[in-house]
């Protein structure tokens, strides 16, 4: 196996920008090949004209050819499939090791994929074939992409898989990772079992050289009718995963980046809030005077917003996580599963700072005599009626002071339940029936839990409106990059407009100005008599920031302006409008806590306490930190369930005729 090199043509994809390049060796090739005579092609010229035809196969030719060239080249190309097809018909299998042995690396797939397509596999043996994966395993990959290659040599393929130390890769490639680079199909025989497949998973488990990564995807992954891990290699990979882990964390492994956060209560601080930054710690300082003199129970449950930040200026949960605070490397290193809750440092991170926070203010609030279990359930048995009309028979129980902490997990978790089943009852019939809340069985779905409140959140319509919010706010985007403020280092588009008024549309490059033109046409923006780049609506500006950083905006929340200005982009199919109490991010986010229903590296809290799976009862500490998640979800979920009540106290009478409003 060769080399790849650089003066080949090799056709990567449609939007690959060394095309060109490509194209100006494919004029050269073309320009000296005749149909009939194709004497002296090595096996690397052949897999090259394939390339060639593959250019041509989707539409692209070098801007430089007039039309009678593009002509008079696409006519030659078409004679290529006679000349690909007579040298793969003439395969021979005597020289077939030493052919492959002096193809490009850059050909592998191309060359497997001809020899699938032109059915060469005929005229080579199964001893030849396996021969080059005894040599080359790492070459299993190109073959299982090709259907009739692995139907074939099945049983060649089998024998490999069950001895490749990478097998077990590739299984998990087939049934779990999401984003695999690979991401074309992969065929297995049909003679390796579901047993086997078991057992090359075990076997790499028990290896020197399994991934991290992956031994969480096994510990995580789905049963599908083909490829069942059992609990049993389930727990290895657990405990081999802990293993690993332990060693980063005890300093046996380098290049680990370590973060933290700390939470203080200070007497007489300047600010009720102080945030700082120390090398990769948080430092988060709280004003004890400004909780002290604010206690009443309602202020000290607003805290949560106010101090805390649990939710931001439009009542949405602040600690989700998002696809904008994921970082380069963070969207597209490691490996995956398709079905995980994806999360990055920022994540980890703000959920390290809320149990903190959590934790340290029930302390805070046992000094001032309060329990934070009787403020949550006050807020919900009698603020919500009194300030919002909430029925007064609403209950909610917290557990005693004196339980255990298992005690008060299995207390709290149901009743998390009852007040999302309550409020449900509530929006669809204007009250609470306990004796229908009994009757209904099984668990709620949290995206089921309905609003009072229709219309109620935005979503970007993929597609309509994806390129524009790339262009605007992605810190990929070019457009950021333009004299004279190139030194600025802007972040993004938005950026540098909202910071400088004179950007100048000649500046650009011209690969930038296609970009710029795109938003000119879909009027986003304008050119004025004096060259300058201009914003054509800011509200729309706004609300395609708004999404692309929190993928979600509350259209209720929202200022007048940018509430016609939404209506008017949902209206031209840029954005739809959906009505629930959590927002779509709101619900993965309680879905990764209490179940394994949507990700499979959810912590799964509801179905280990409700089937007696959890923890061992003598793991204190693990009880606690349950208790803590819930207890941070009961007051978010009350956080929710007050913004729904405020919007339709708040807008009763606002907007009814647009906005399709439930009545009770």
């Amino acid at each position: 196996m060769k080399k790849g090199h650089r003066n080949r043509v090799v056709f990567h994809s449609v939007h690959d920008i060394s095309g060109g390049h490509s194209l100006s060796l494919a004029e050269k090739i073309l320009d000296q090949h005749c149909d009939e005579d194709d004497y002296g092609y090595n096996i690397n010229d052949i897999v090259e004209l394939y390339n060639i035809k593959l250019f041509f196969d989707n539409g692209l030719y070098l801007k430089s050819w007039s039309e009678s060239d593009k002509e008079k080249y696409i006519d030659k190309v078409k004679g290529l499939s006679s000349t690909i097809g007579r040298f793969f018909s003439q395969l021979d299998d005597a020289k077939f090791v030493e052919q492959y042995n002096q193809l490009s690396y850059q050909y592998l797939d191309y060359f497997w994929c001809l020899v699938n397509n032109y059915q060469a596999f005929k005229n080579i043996s199964s001893s030849n074939f396996k021969e080059i994966l005894k040599v080359n395993p790492n070459h299993i990959r190109n073959v299982l992409r090709q259907k009739f290659i692995v139907k074939k040599y099945k049983n060649e393929i089998c024998e490999l898989l069950k001895s490749y130390d990478r097998s077990a890769e590739i299984l998990l490639s087939i049934y779990e990772v999401d984003g695999e680079p690979n991401s074309y199909k992969l065929y297995l025989p049909d003679c390796l079992t579901n047993d086997d497949k078991e057992r090359i998973v075990s076997n790499y488990i028990a290896s020197e050289h399994c991934g991290t990564g992956y031994l969480k995807l096994i510990q995580n992954s789905k049963r599908h009718s083909d490829f069942v891990i059992s609990d049993k290699v389930r727990l290895e990979a657990k405990r081999k995963y802990q293993l690993e882990v332990d060693k980063i964390f005890n300093g046996t492994s380098r290049g680990v980046m370590k973060f933290g956060v700390s939470i203080r209560y200070r007497e007489k601080a300047e600010e009720k809030v102080s945030v700082s930054l120390e090398g990769s710690r948080v430092n988060y300082e709280y004003s004890l005077d400004y909780i002290r003199k604010n206690n009443e129970l309602y202020s000290l449950y607003r805290n949560f917003k106010i101090l805390f930040d649990y939710v931001d200026n439009q009542n949405r949960i602040t600690l989700v996580s998002k696809q904008s605070q994921l970082g380069v490397l963070e969207r597209f290193m490691g490996v995956r599963s398709r079905s995980e809750y994806i999360y990055g440092m920022a994540f980890t991170q703000l959920d390290m700072a809320s149990s903190a926070q959590i934790f340290s203010y029930a302390k805070v609030l046992l000094d001032l005599d309060q329990s934070l279990e009787s403020i949550l359930q006050y807020v919900f048995n009698k603020l919500f009626s009194e300030r919002y009309g909430f029925p007064s028979n609403s209950f909610l129980t917290v557990p005693t002071a004196s339980a255990s902490a298992l005690e008060k997990v299995r207390t709290i978790a149901p009743e998390l339940e009852s007040i999302l089943k309550q409020y449900k009852l509530f929006v669809e019939n204007g009250y609470i029936d306990f004796e229908l809340l009994q009757i209904t069985s099984g668990p709620t779905l949290i995206c089921n839990i309905p609003s009072l409140n229709k219309n109620k959140y935005i979503y970007r319509n993929s597609g309509s409106i994806d390129r524009a919010m790339d262009l605007f706010c992605s810190d990929q985007t070019l457009l950021a990059y333009v004299e004279p403020f190139k030194d600025k280092q802007y972040k993004n588009f938005i950026e540098l407009l909202l910071n400088e008024s004179e950007i100048l549309f000649s500046n650009y490059e011209k690969y930038q100005q296609d970009n710029l033109n795109y938003l000119i046409d879909n009027s986003y923006i304008f050119v004025d008599e004096n060259d300058r780049v201009r914003v054509r609506s800011w509200e729309r500006v706004i609300i395609i920031k708004d999404l692309f950083e929190n993928e979600v905006s509350s259209l209720y929340r929202y200022p007048k302006e940018l509430r016609r200005e939404a209506i008017k982009m949902e209206e031209e199919s840029l954005v739809y409008f959906e009505s629930s109490l959590f927002s779509i991010p709101e619900q993965n986010y309680f879905n990764y806590f209490l179940n394994k229903r949507e990700f499979t590296n959810g912590l799964d809290l509801r179905n280990s306490y409700l089937h007696g799976t959890q923890a061992n009862p003598s793991e204190t500490d693990l009880h606690e930190n349950s208790y803590l998640i819930y207890l941070k979800l009961l007051t978010l979920i009350l956080l929710k369930l007050e913004d729904d009540l405020a919007i339709y106290c708040e807008f009763d009478n606002i907007c009814d005729d647009i906005l399709g409003r439930t009545t009770f």
